[in-house]
Order: C-alpha cells, then sequence, then structure tokens
C-alpha cells in the first residue's frame, strides 16, 4: 500500500468592501485593483514560494467593520482603499504600498493654466481664485500648501464632499481646489459633459494606498517581497490600465 501524505491547505481571508475601482463585487464575483493584485499574489505565494493557499472573500459592511475583522483573524488580509498608516489601532499594521494616491489640482475648463510651478505664474492663475475644499483633510493641506508658497491672501471655502467641489468649480471660473485622483476620474466616467481641467505641475503625492494586515502578519514580508518583483513587470501596469485607464495608471502607479 502507498502511503500519500496530503500538504494540509491555509486559507486566506480577504475583508474587502465594495468600494469602485479598488474592489467590488458583481454576479461573476469580486473584482476590481485590490483583487487583482491578490490573485497574483497568491499565484506567486503557490508557484514561488510553493505554499499550499487558497482564498475566501468575505464582504463586509463598512470600513470599520475590515479594521475591526482583519485585526482579530491572524490569516487575514483587508481590501479596504486604505490610506497607509491613517489607522493608528494595536491590532493592524499595513503592506508595502501598492498605489499612490494623487491629488490633483482642478480647474474649470475656461480658465487659465497654470503653465508652471512658479510663484509668479501660480499667483497670475490662481491669485483672484477662491479654493474650494474640505476642511482637516489631505485635500486643506494641499490648499494650505498654495496659500503659504504662492497666494498668502488666498480665499478659502470649505464644503463637505468632494462632489460638491467639483461641481462647484464646473459652475463658476473663480473656483479651484484639490480632489483625489480617483475620486475625480469616478467623477468625469459620471459627468462626462462637465468641463474641468488638471493643473498637473500642482498635483501633490503625499500618500499611499496599503493593504490592512493584523498585527505580526506574515504577509507583511512576504507581500514586500513579491511587490518589489511585480511592480517592475508589465503586469502591474496592465492591471491599472485595464481599471484607471492609462493616464491614471501612469500617475498613480508605484514606481
Amino acid at each position: 500500500m502507498l502511503n500519500c501524505v496530503y500538504s494540509q491547505t491555509s486559507t486566506i481571508t480577504l475583508n474587502y468592501v465594495s468600494h469602485a475601482p479598488f474592489a467590488i463585487k458583481d454576479s461573476m464575483g469580486p473584482k476590481g485593483i485590490e483583487i487583482d493584485i491578490m490573485n497574483e499574489y497568491v499565484f506567486w505565494l503557490k508557484s514561488i514560494k510553493k505554499k499550499n493557499v487558497s482564498i475566501e472573500y468575505k464582504l463586509k459592511d463598512d470600513y470599520n467593520s475590515i479594521i475591526s475583522e482583519t485585526g482579530k483573524d491572524a490569516k487575514s488580509i483587508g481590501l479596504a482603499a486604505c490610506i497607509t498608516g491613517f489607522e493608528k489601532t494595536s491590532d493592524i499594521e499595513y503592506s508595502t504600498p501598492y498605489l499612490k494616491n494623487v491629488s490633483f489640482c482642478v480647474i474649470n475648463g475656461n480658465a487659465p493654466d497654470v503653465k508652471t510651478k512658479n510663484a509668479a505664474d501660480v499667483t497670475r492663475a490662481l491669485g483672484n481664485m477662491t479654493a474650494l475644499t474640505i476642511d482637516k483633510t489631505n485635500l486643506s493641506s494641499c490648499v494650505a500648501e498654495i496659500k503659504k508658497l504662492y497666494v498668502n491672501d488666498l480665499k478659502v471655502s470649505f464644503l463637505t464632499s468632494e462632489i460638491d467641489i467639483l461641481n462647484g468649480i464646473a459652475k463658476n471660473v473663480l473656483y479651484f481646489g484639490y480632489v483625489d485622483a480617483i475620486d475625480f476620474w469616478m467623477y468625469l466616467k459620471k459627468y462626462p459633459n462637465k468641463f474641468l481641467k488638471v493643473q498637473k505641475s500642482l498635483d501633490q503625492t503625499k500618500e499611499t494606498f496599503s493593504f490592512i494586515l493584523p498585527k505580526g502578519s506574515e504577509h507583511k514580508k512576504l507581500f514586500a517581497e513579491f511587490f518589489t518583483t511585480f511592480k517592475a513587470g508589465v503586469k502591474y501596469r496592465l492591471l491599472l490600465e485595464k481599471h484607471l485607464g492609462g493616464f491614471m495608471a501612469q500617475n498613480m502607479a508605484i514606481k
């Protein structure tokens, strides 16, 4: 009689929240940027590290559920479009960042462009405008930098959402503001007739997106090793282009 030995399968629980284009559930199952990267990661674990692993996707109701559930399960990973280091809790840590969070400087399509990041050019274009932003956010810190470096008497108006910012700019040539790149992209997909322009010379990149890991997770070191190779290959860029298009992929890819 032959003795057959089977290695035990280890299941990775992927807690995710529906948030396009990062992760979303449809009739064919979960899909999105985070889902695709995780599928590539698991394939790498199997093919390169020879680990017998499987995936179990668990759709959660909200962001807080992702943090709570992932922190309690050593074999889980949280997918929630989470800004690296945003949550300061003792139960979780963060993977190597997989995507940049770019803040676009947006103006009305009929407003003059900021041709260079020169003080005279910035003041000429934005000096008479009002900046629309959301208080106590990364977006307001971007506006604060423009005020500090270029337009000391800049007028600032605080709103409650990025949609309100973009709607305001679309209606008034004397408004500008910062919005997260993906939210801008989603807005234009929904409202393609809105006439808005990105001022690339004033874009700011201060944040990154990471996966959420339980404290002490083996995936912290493993994912870092995987992503070092993955980001240098063609699959990473193609994956981003599939979900974001070429322009956004170029701006948001981790180099």
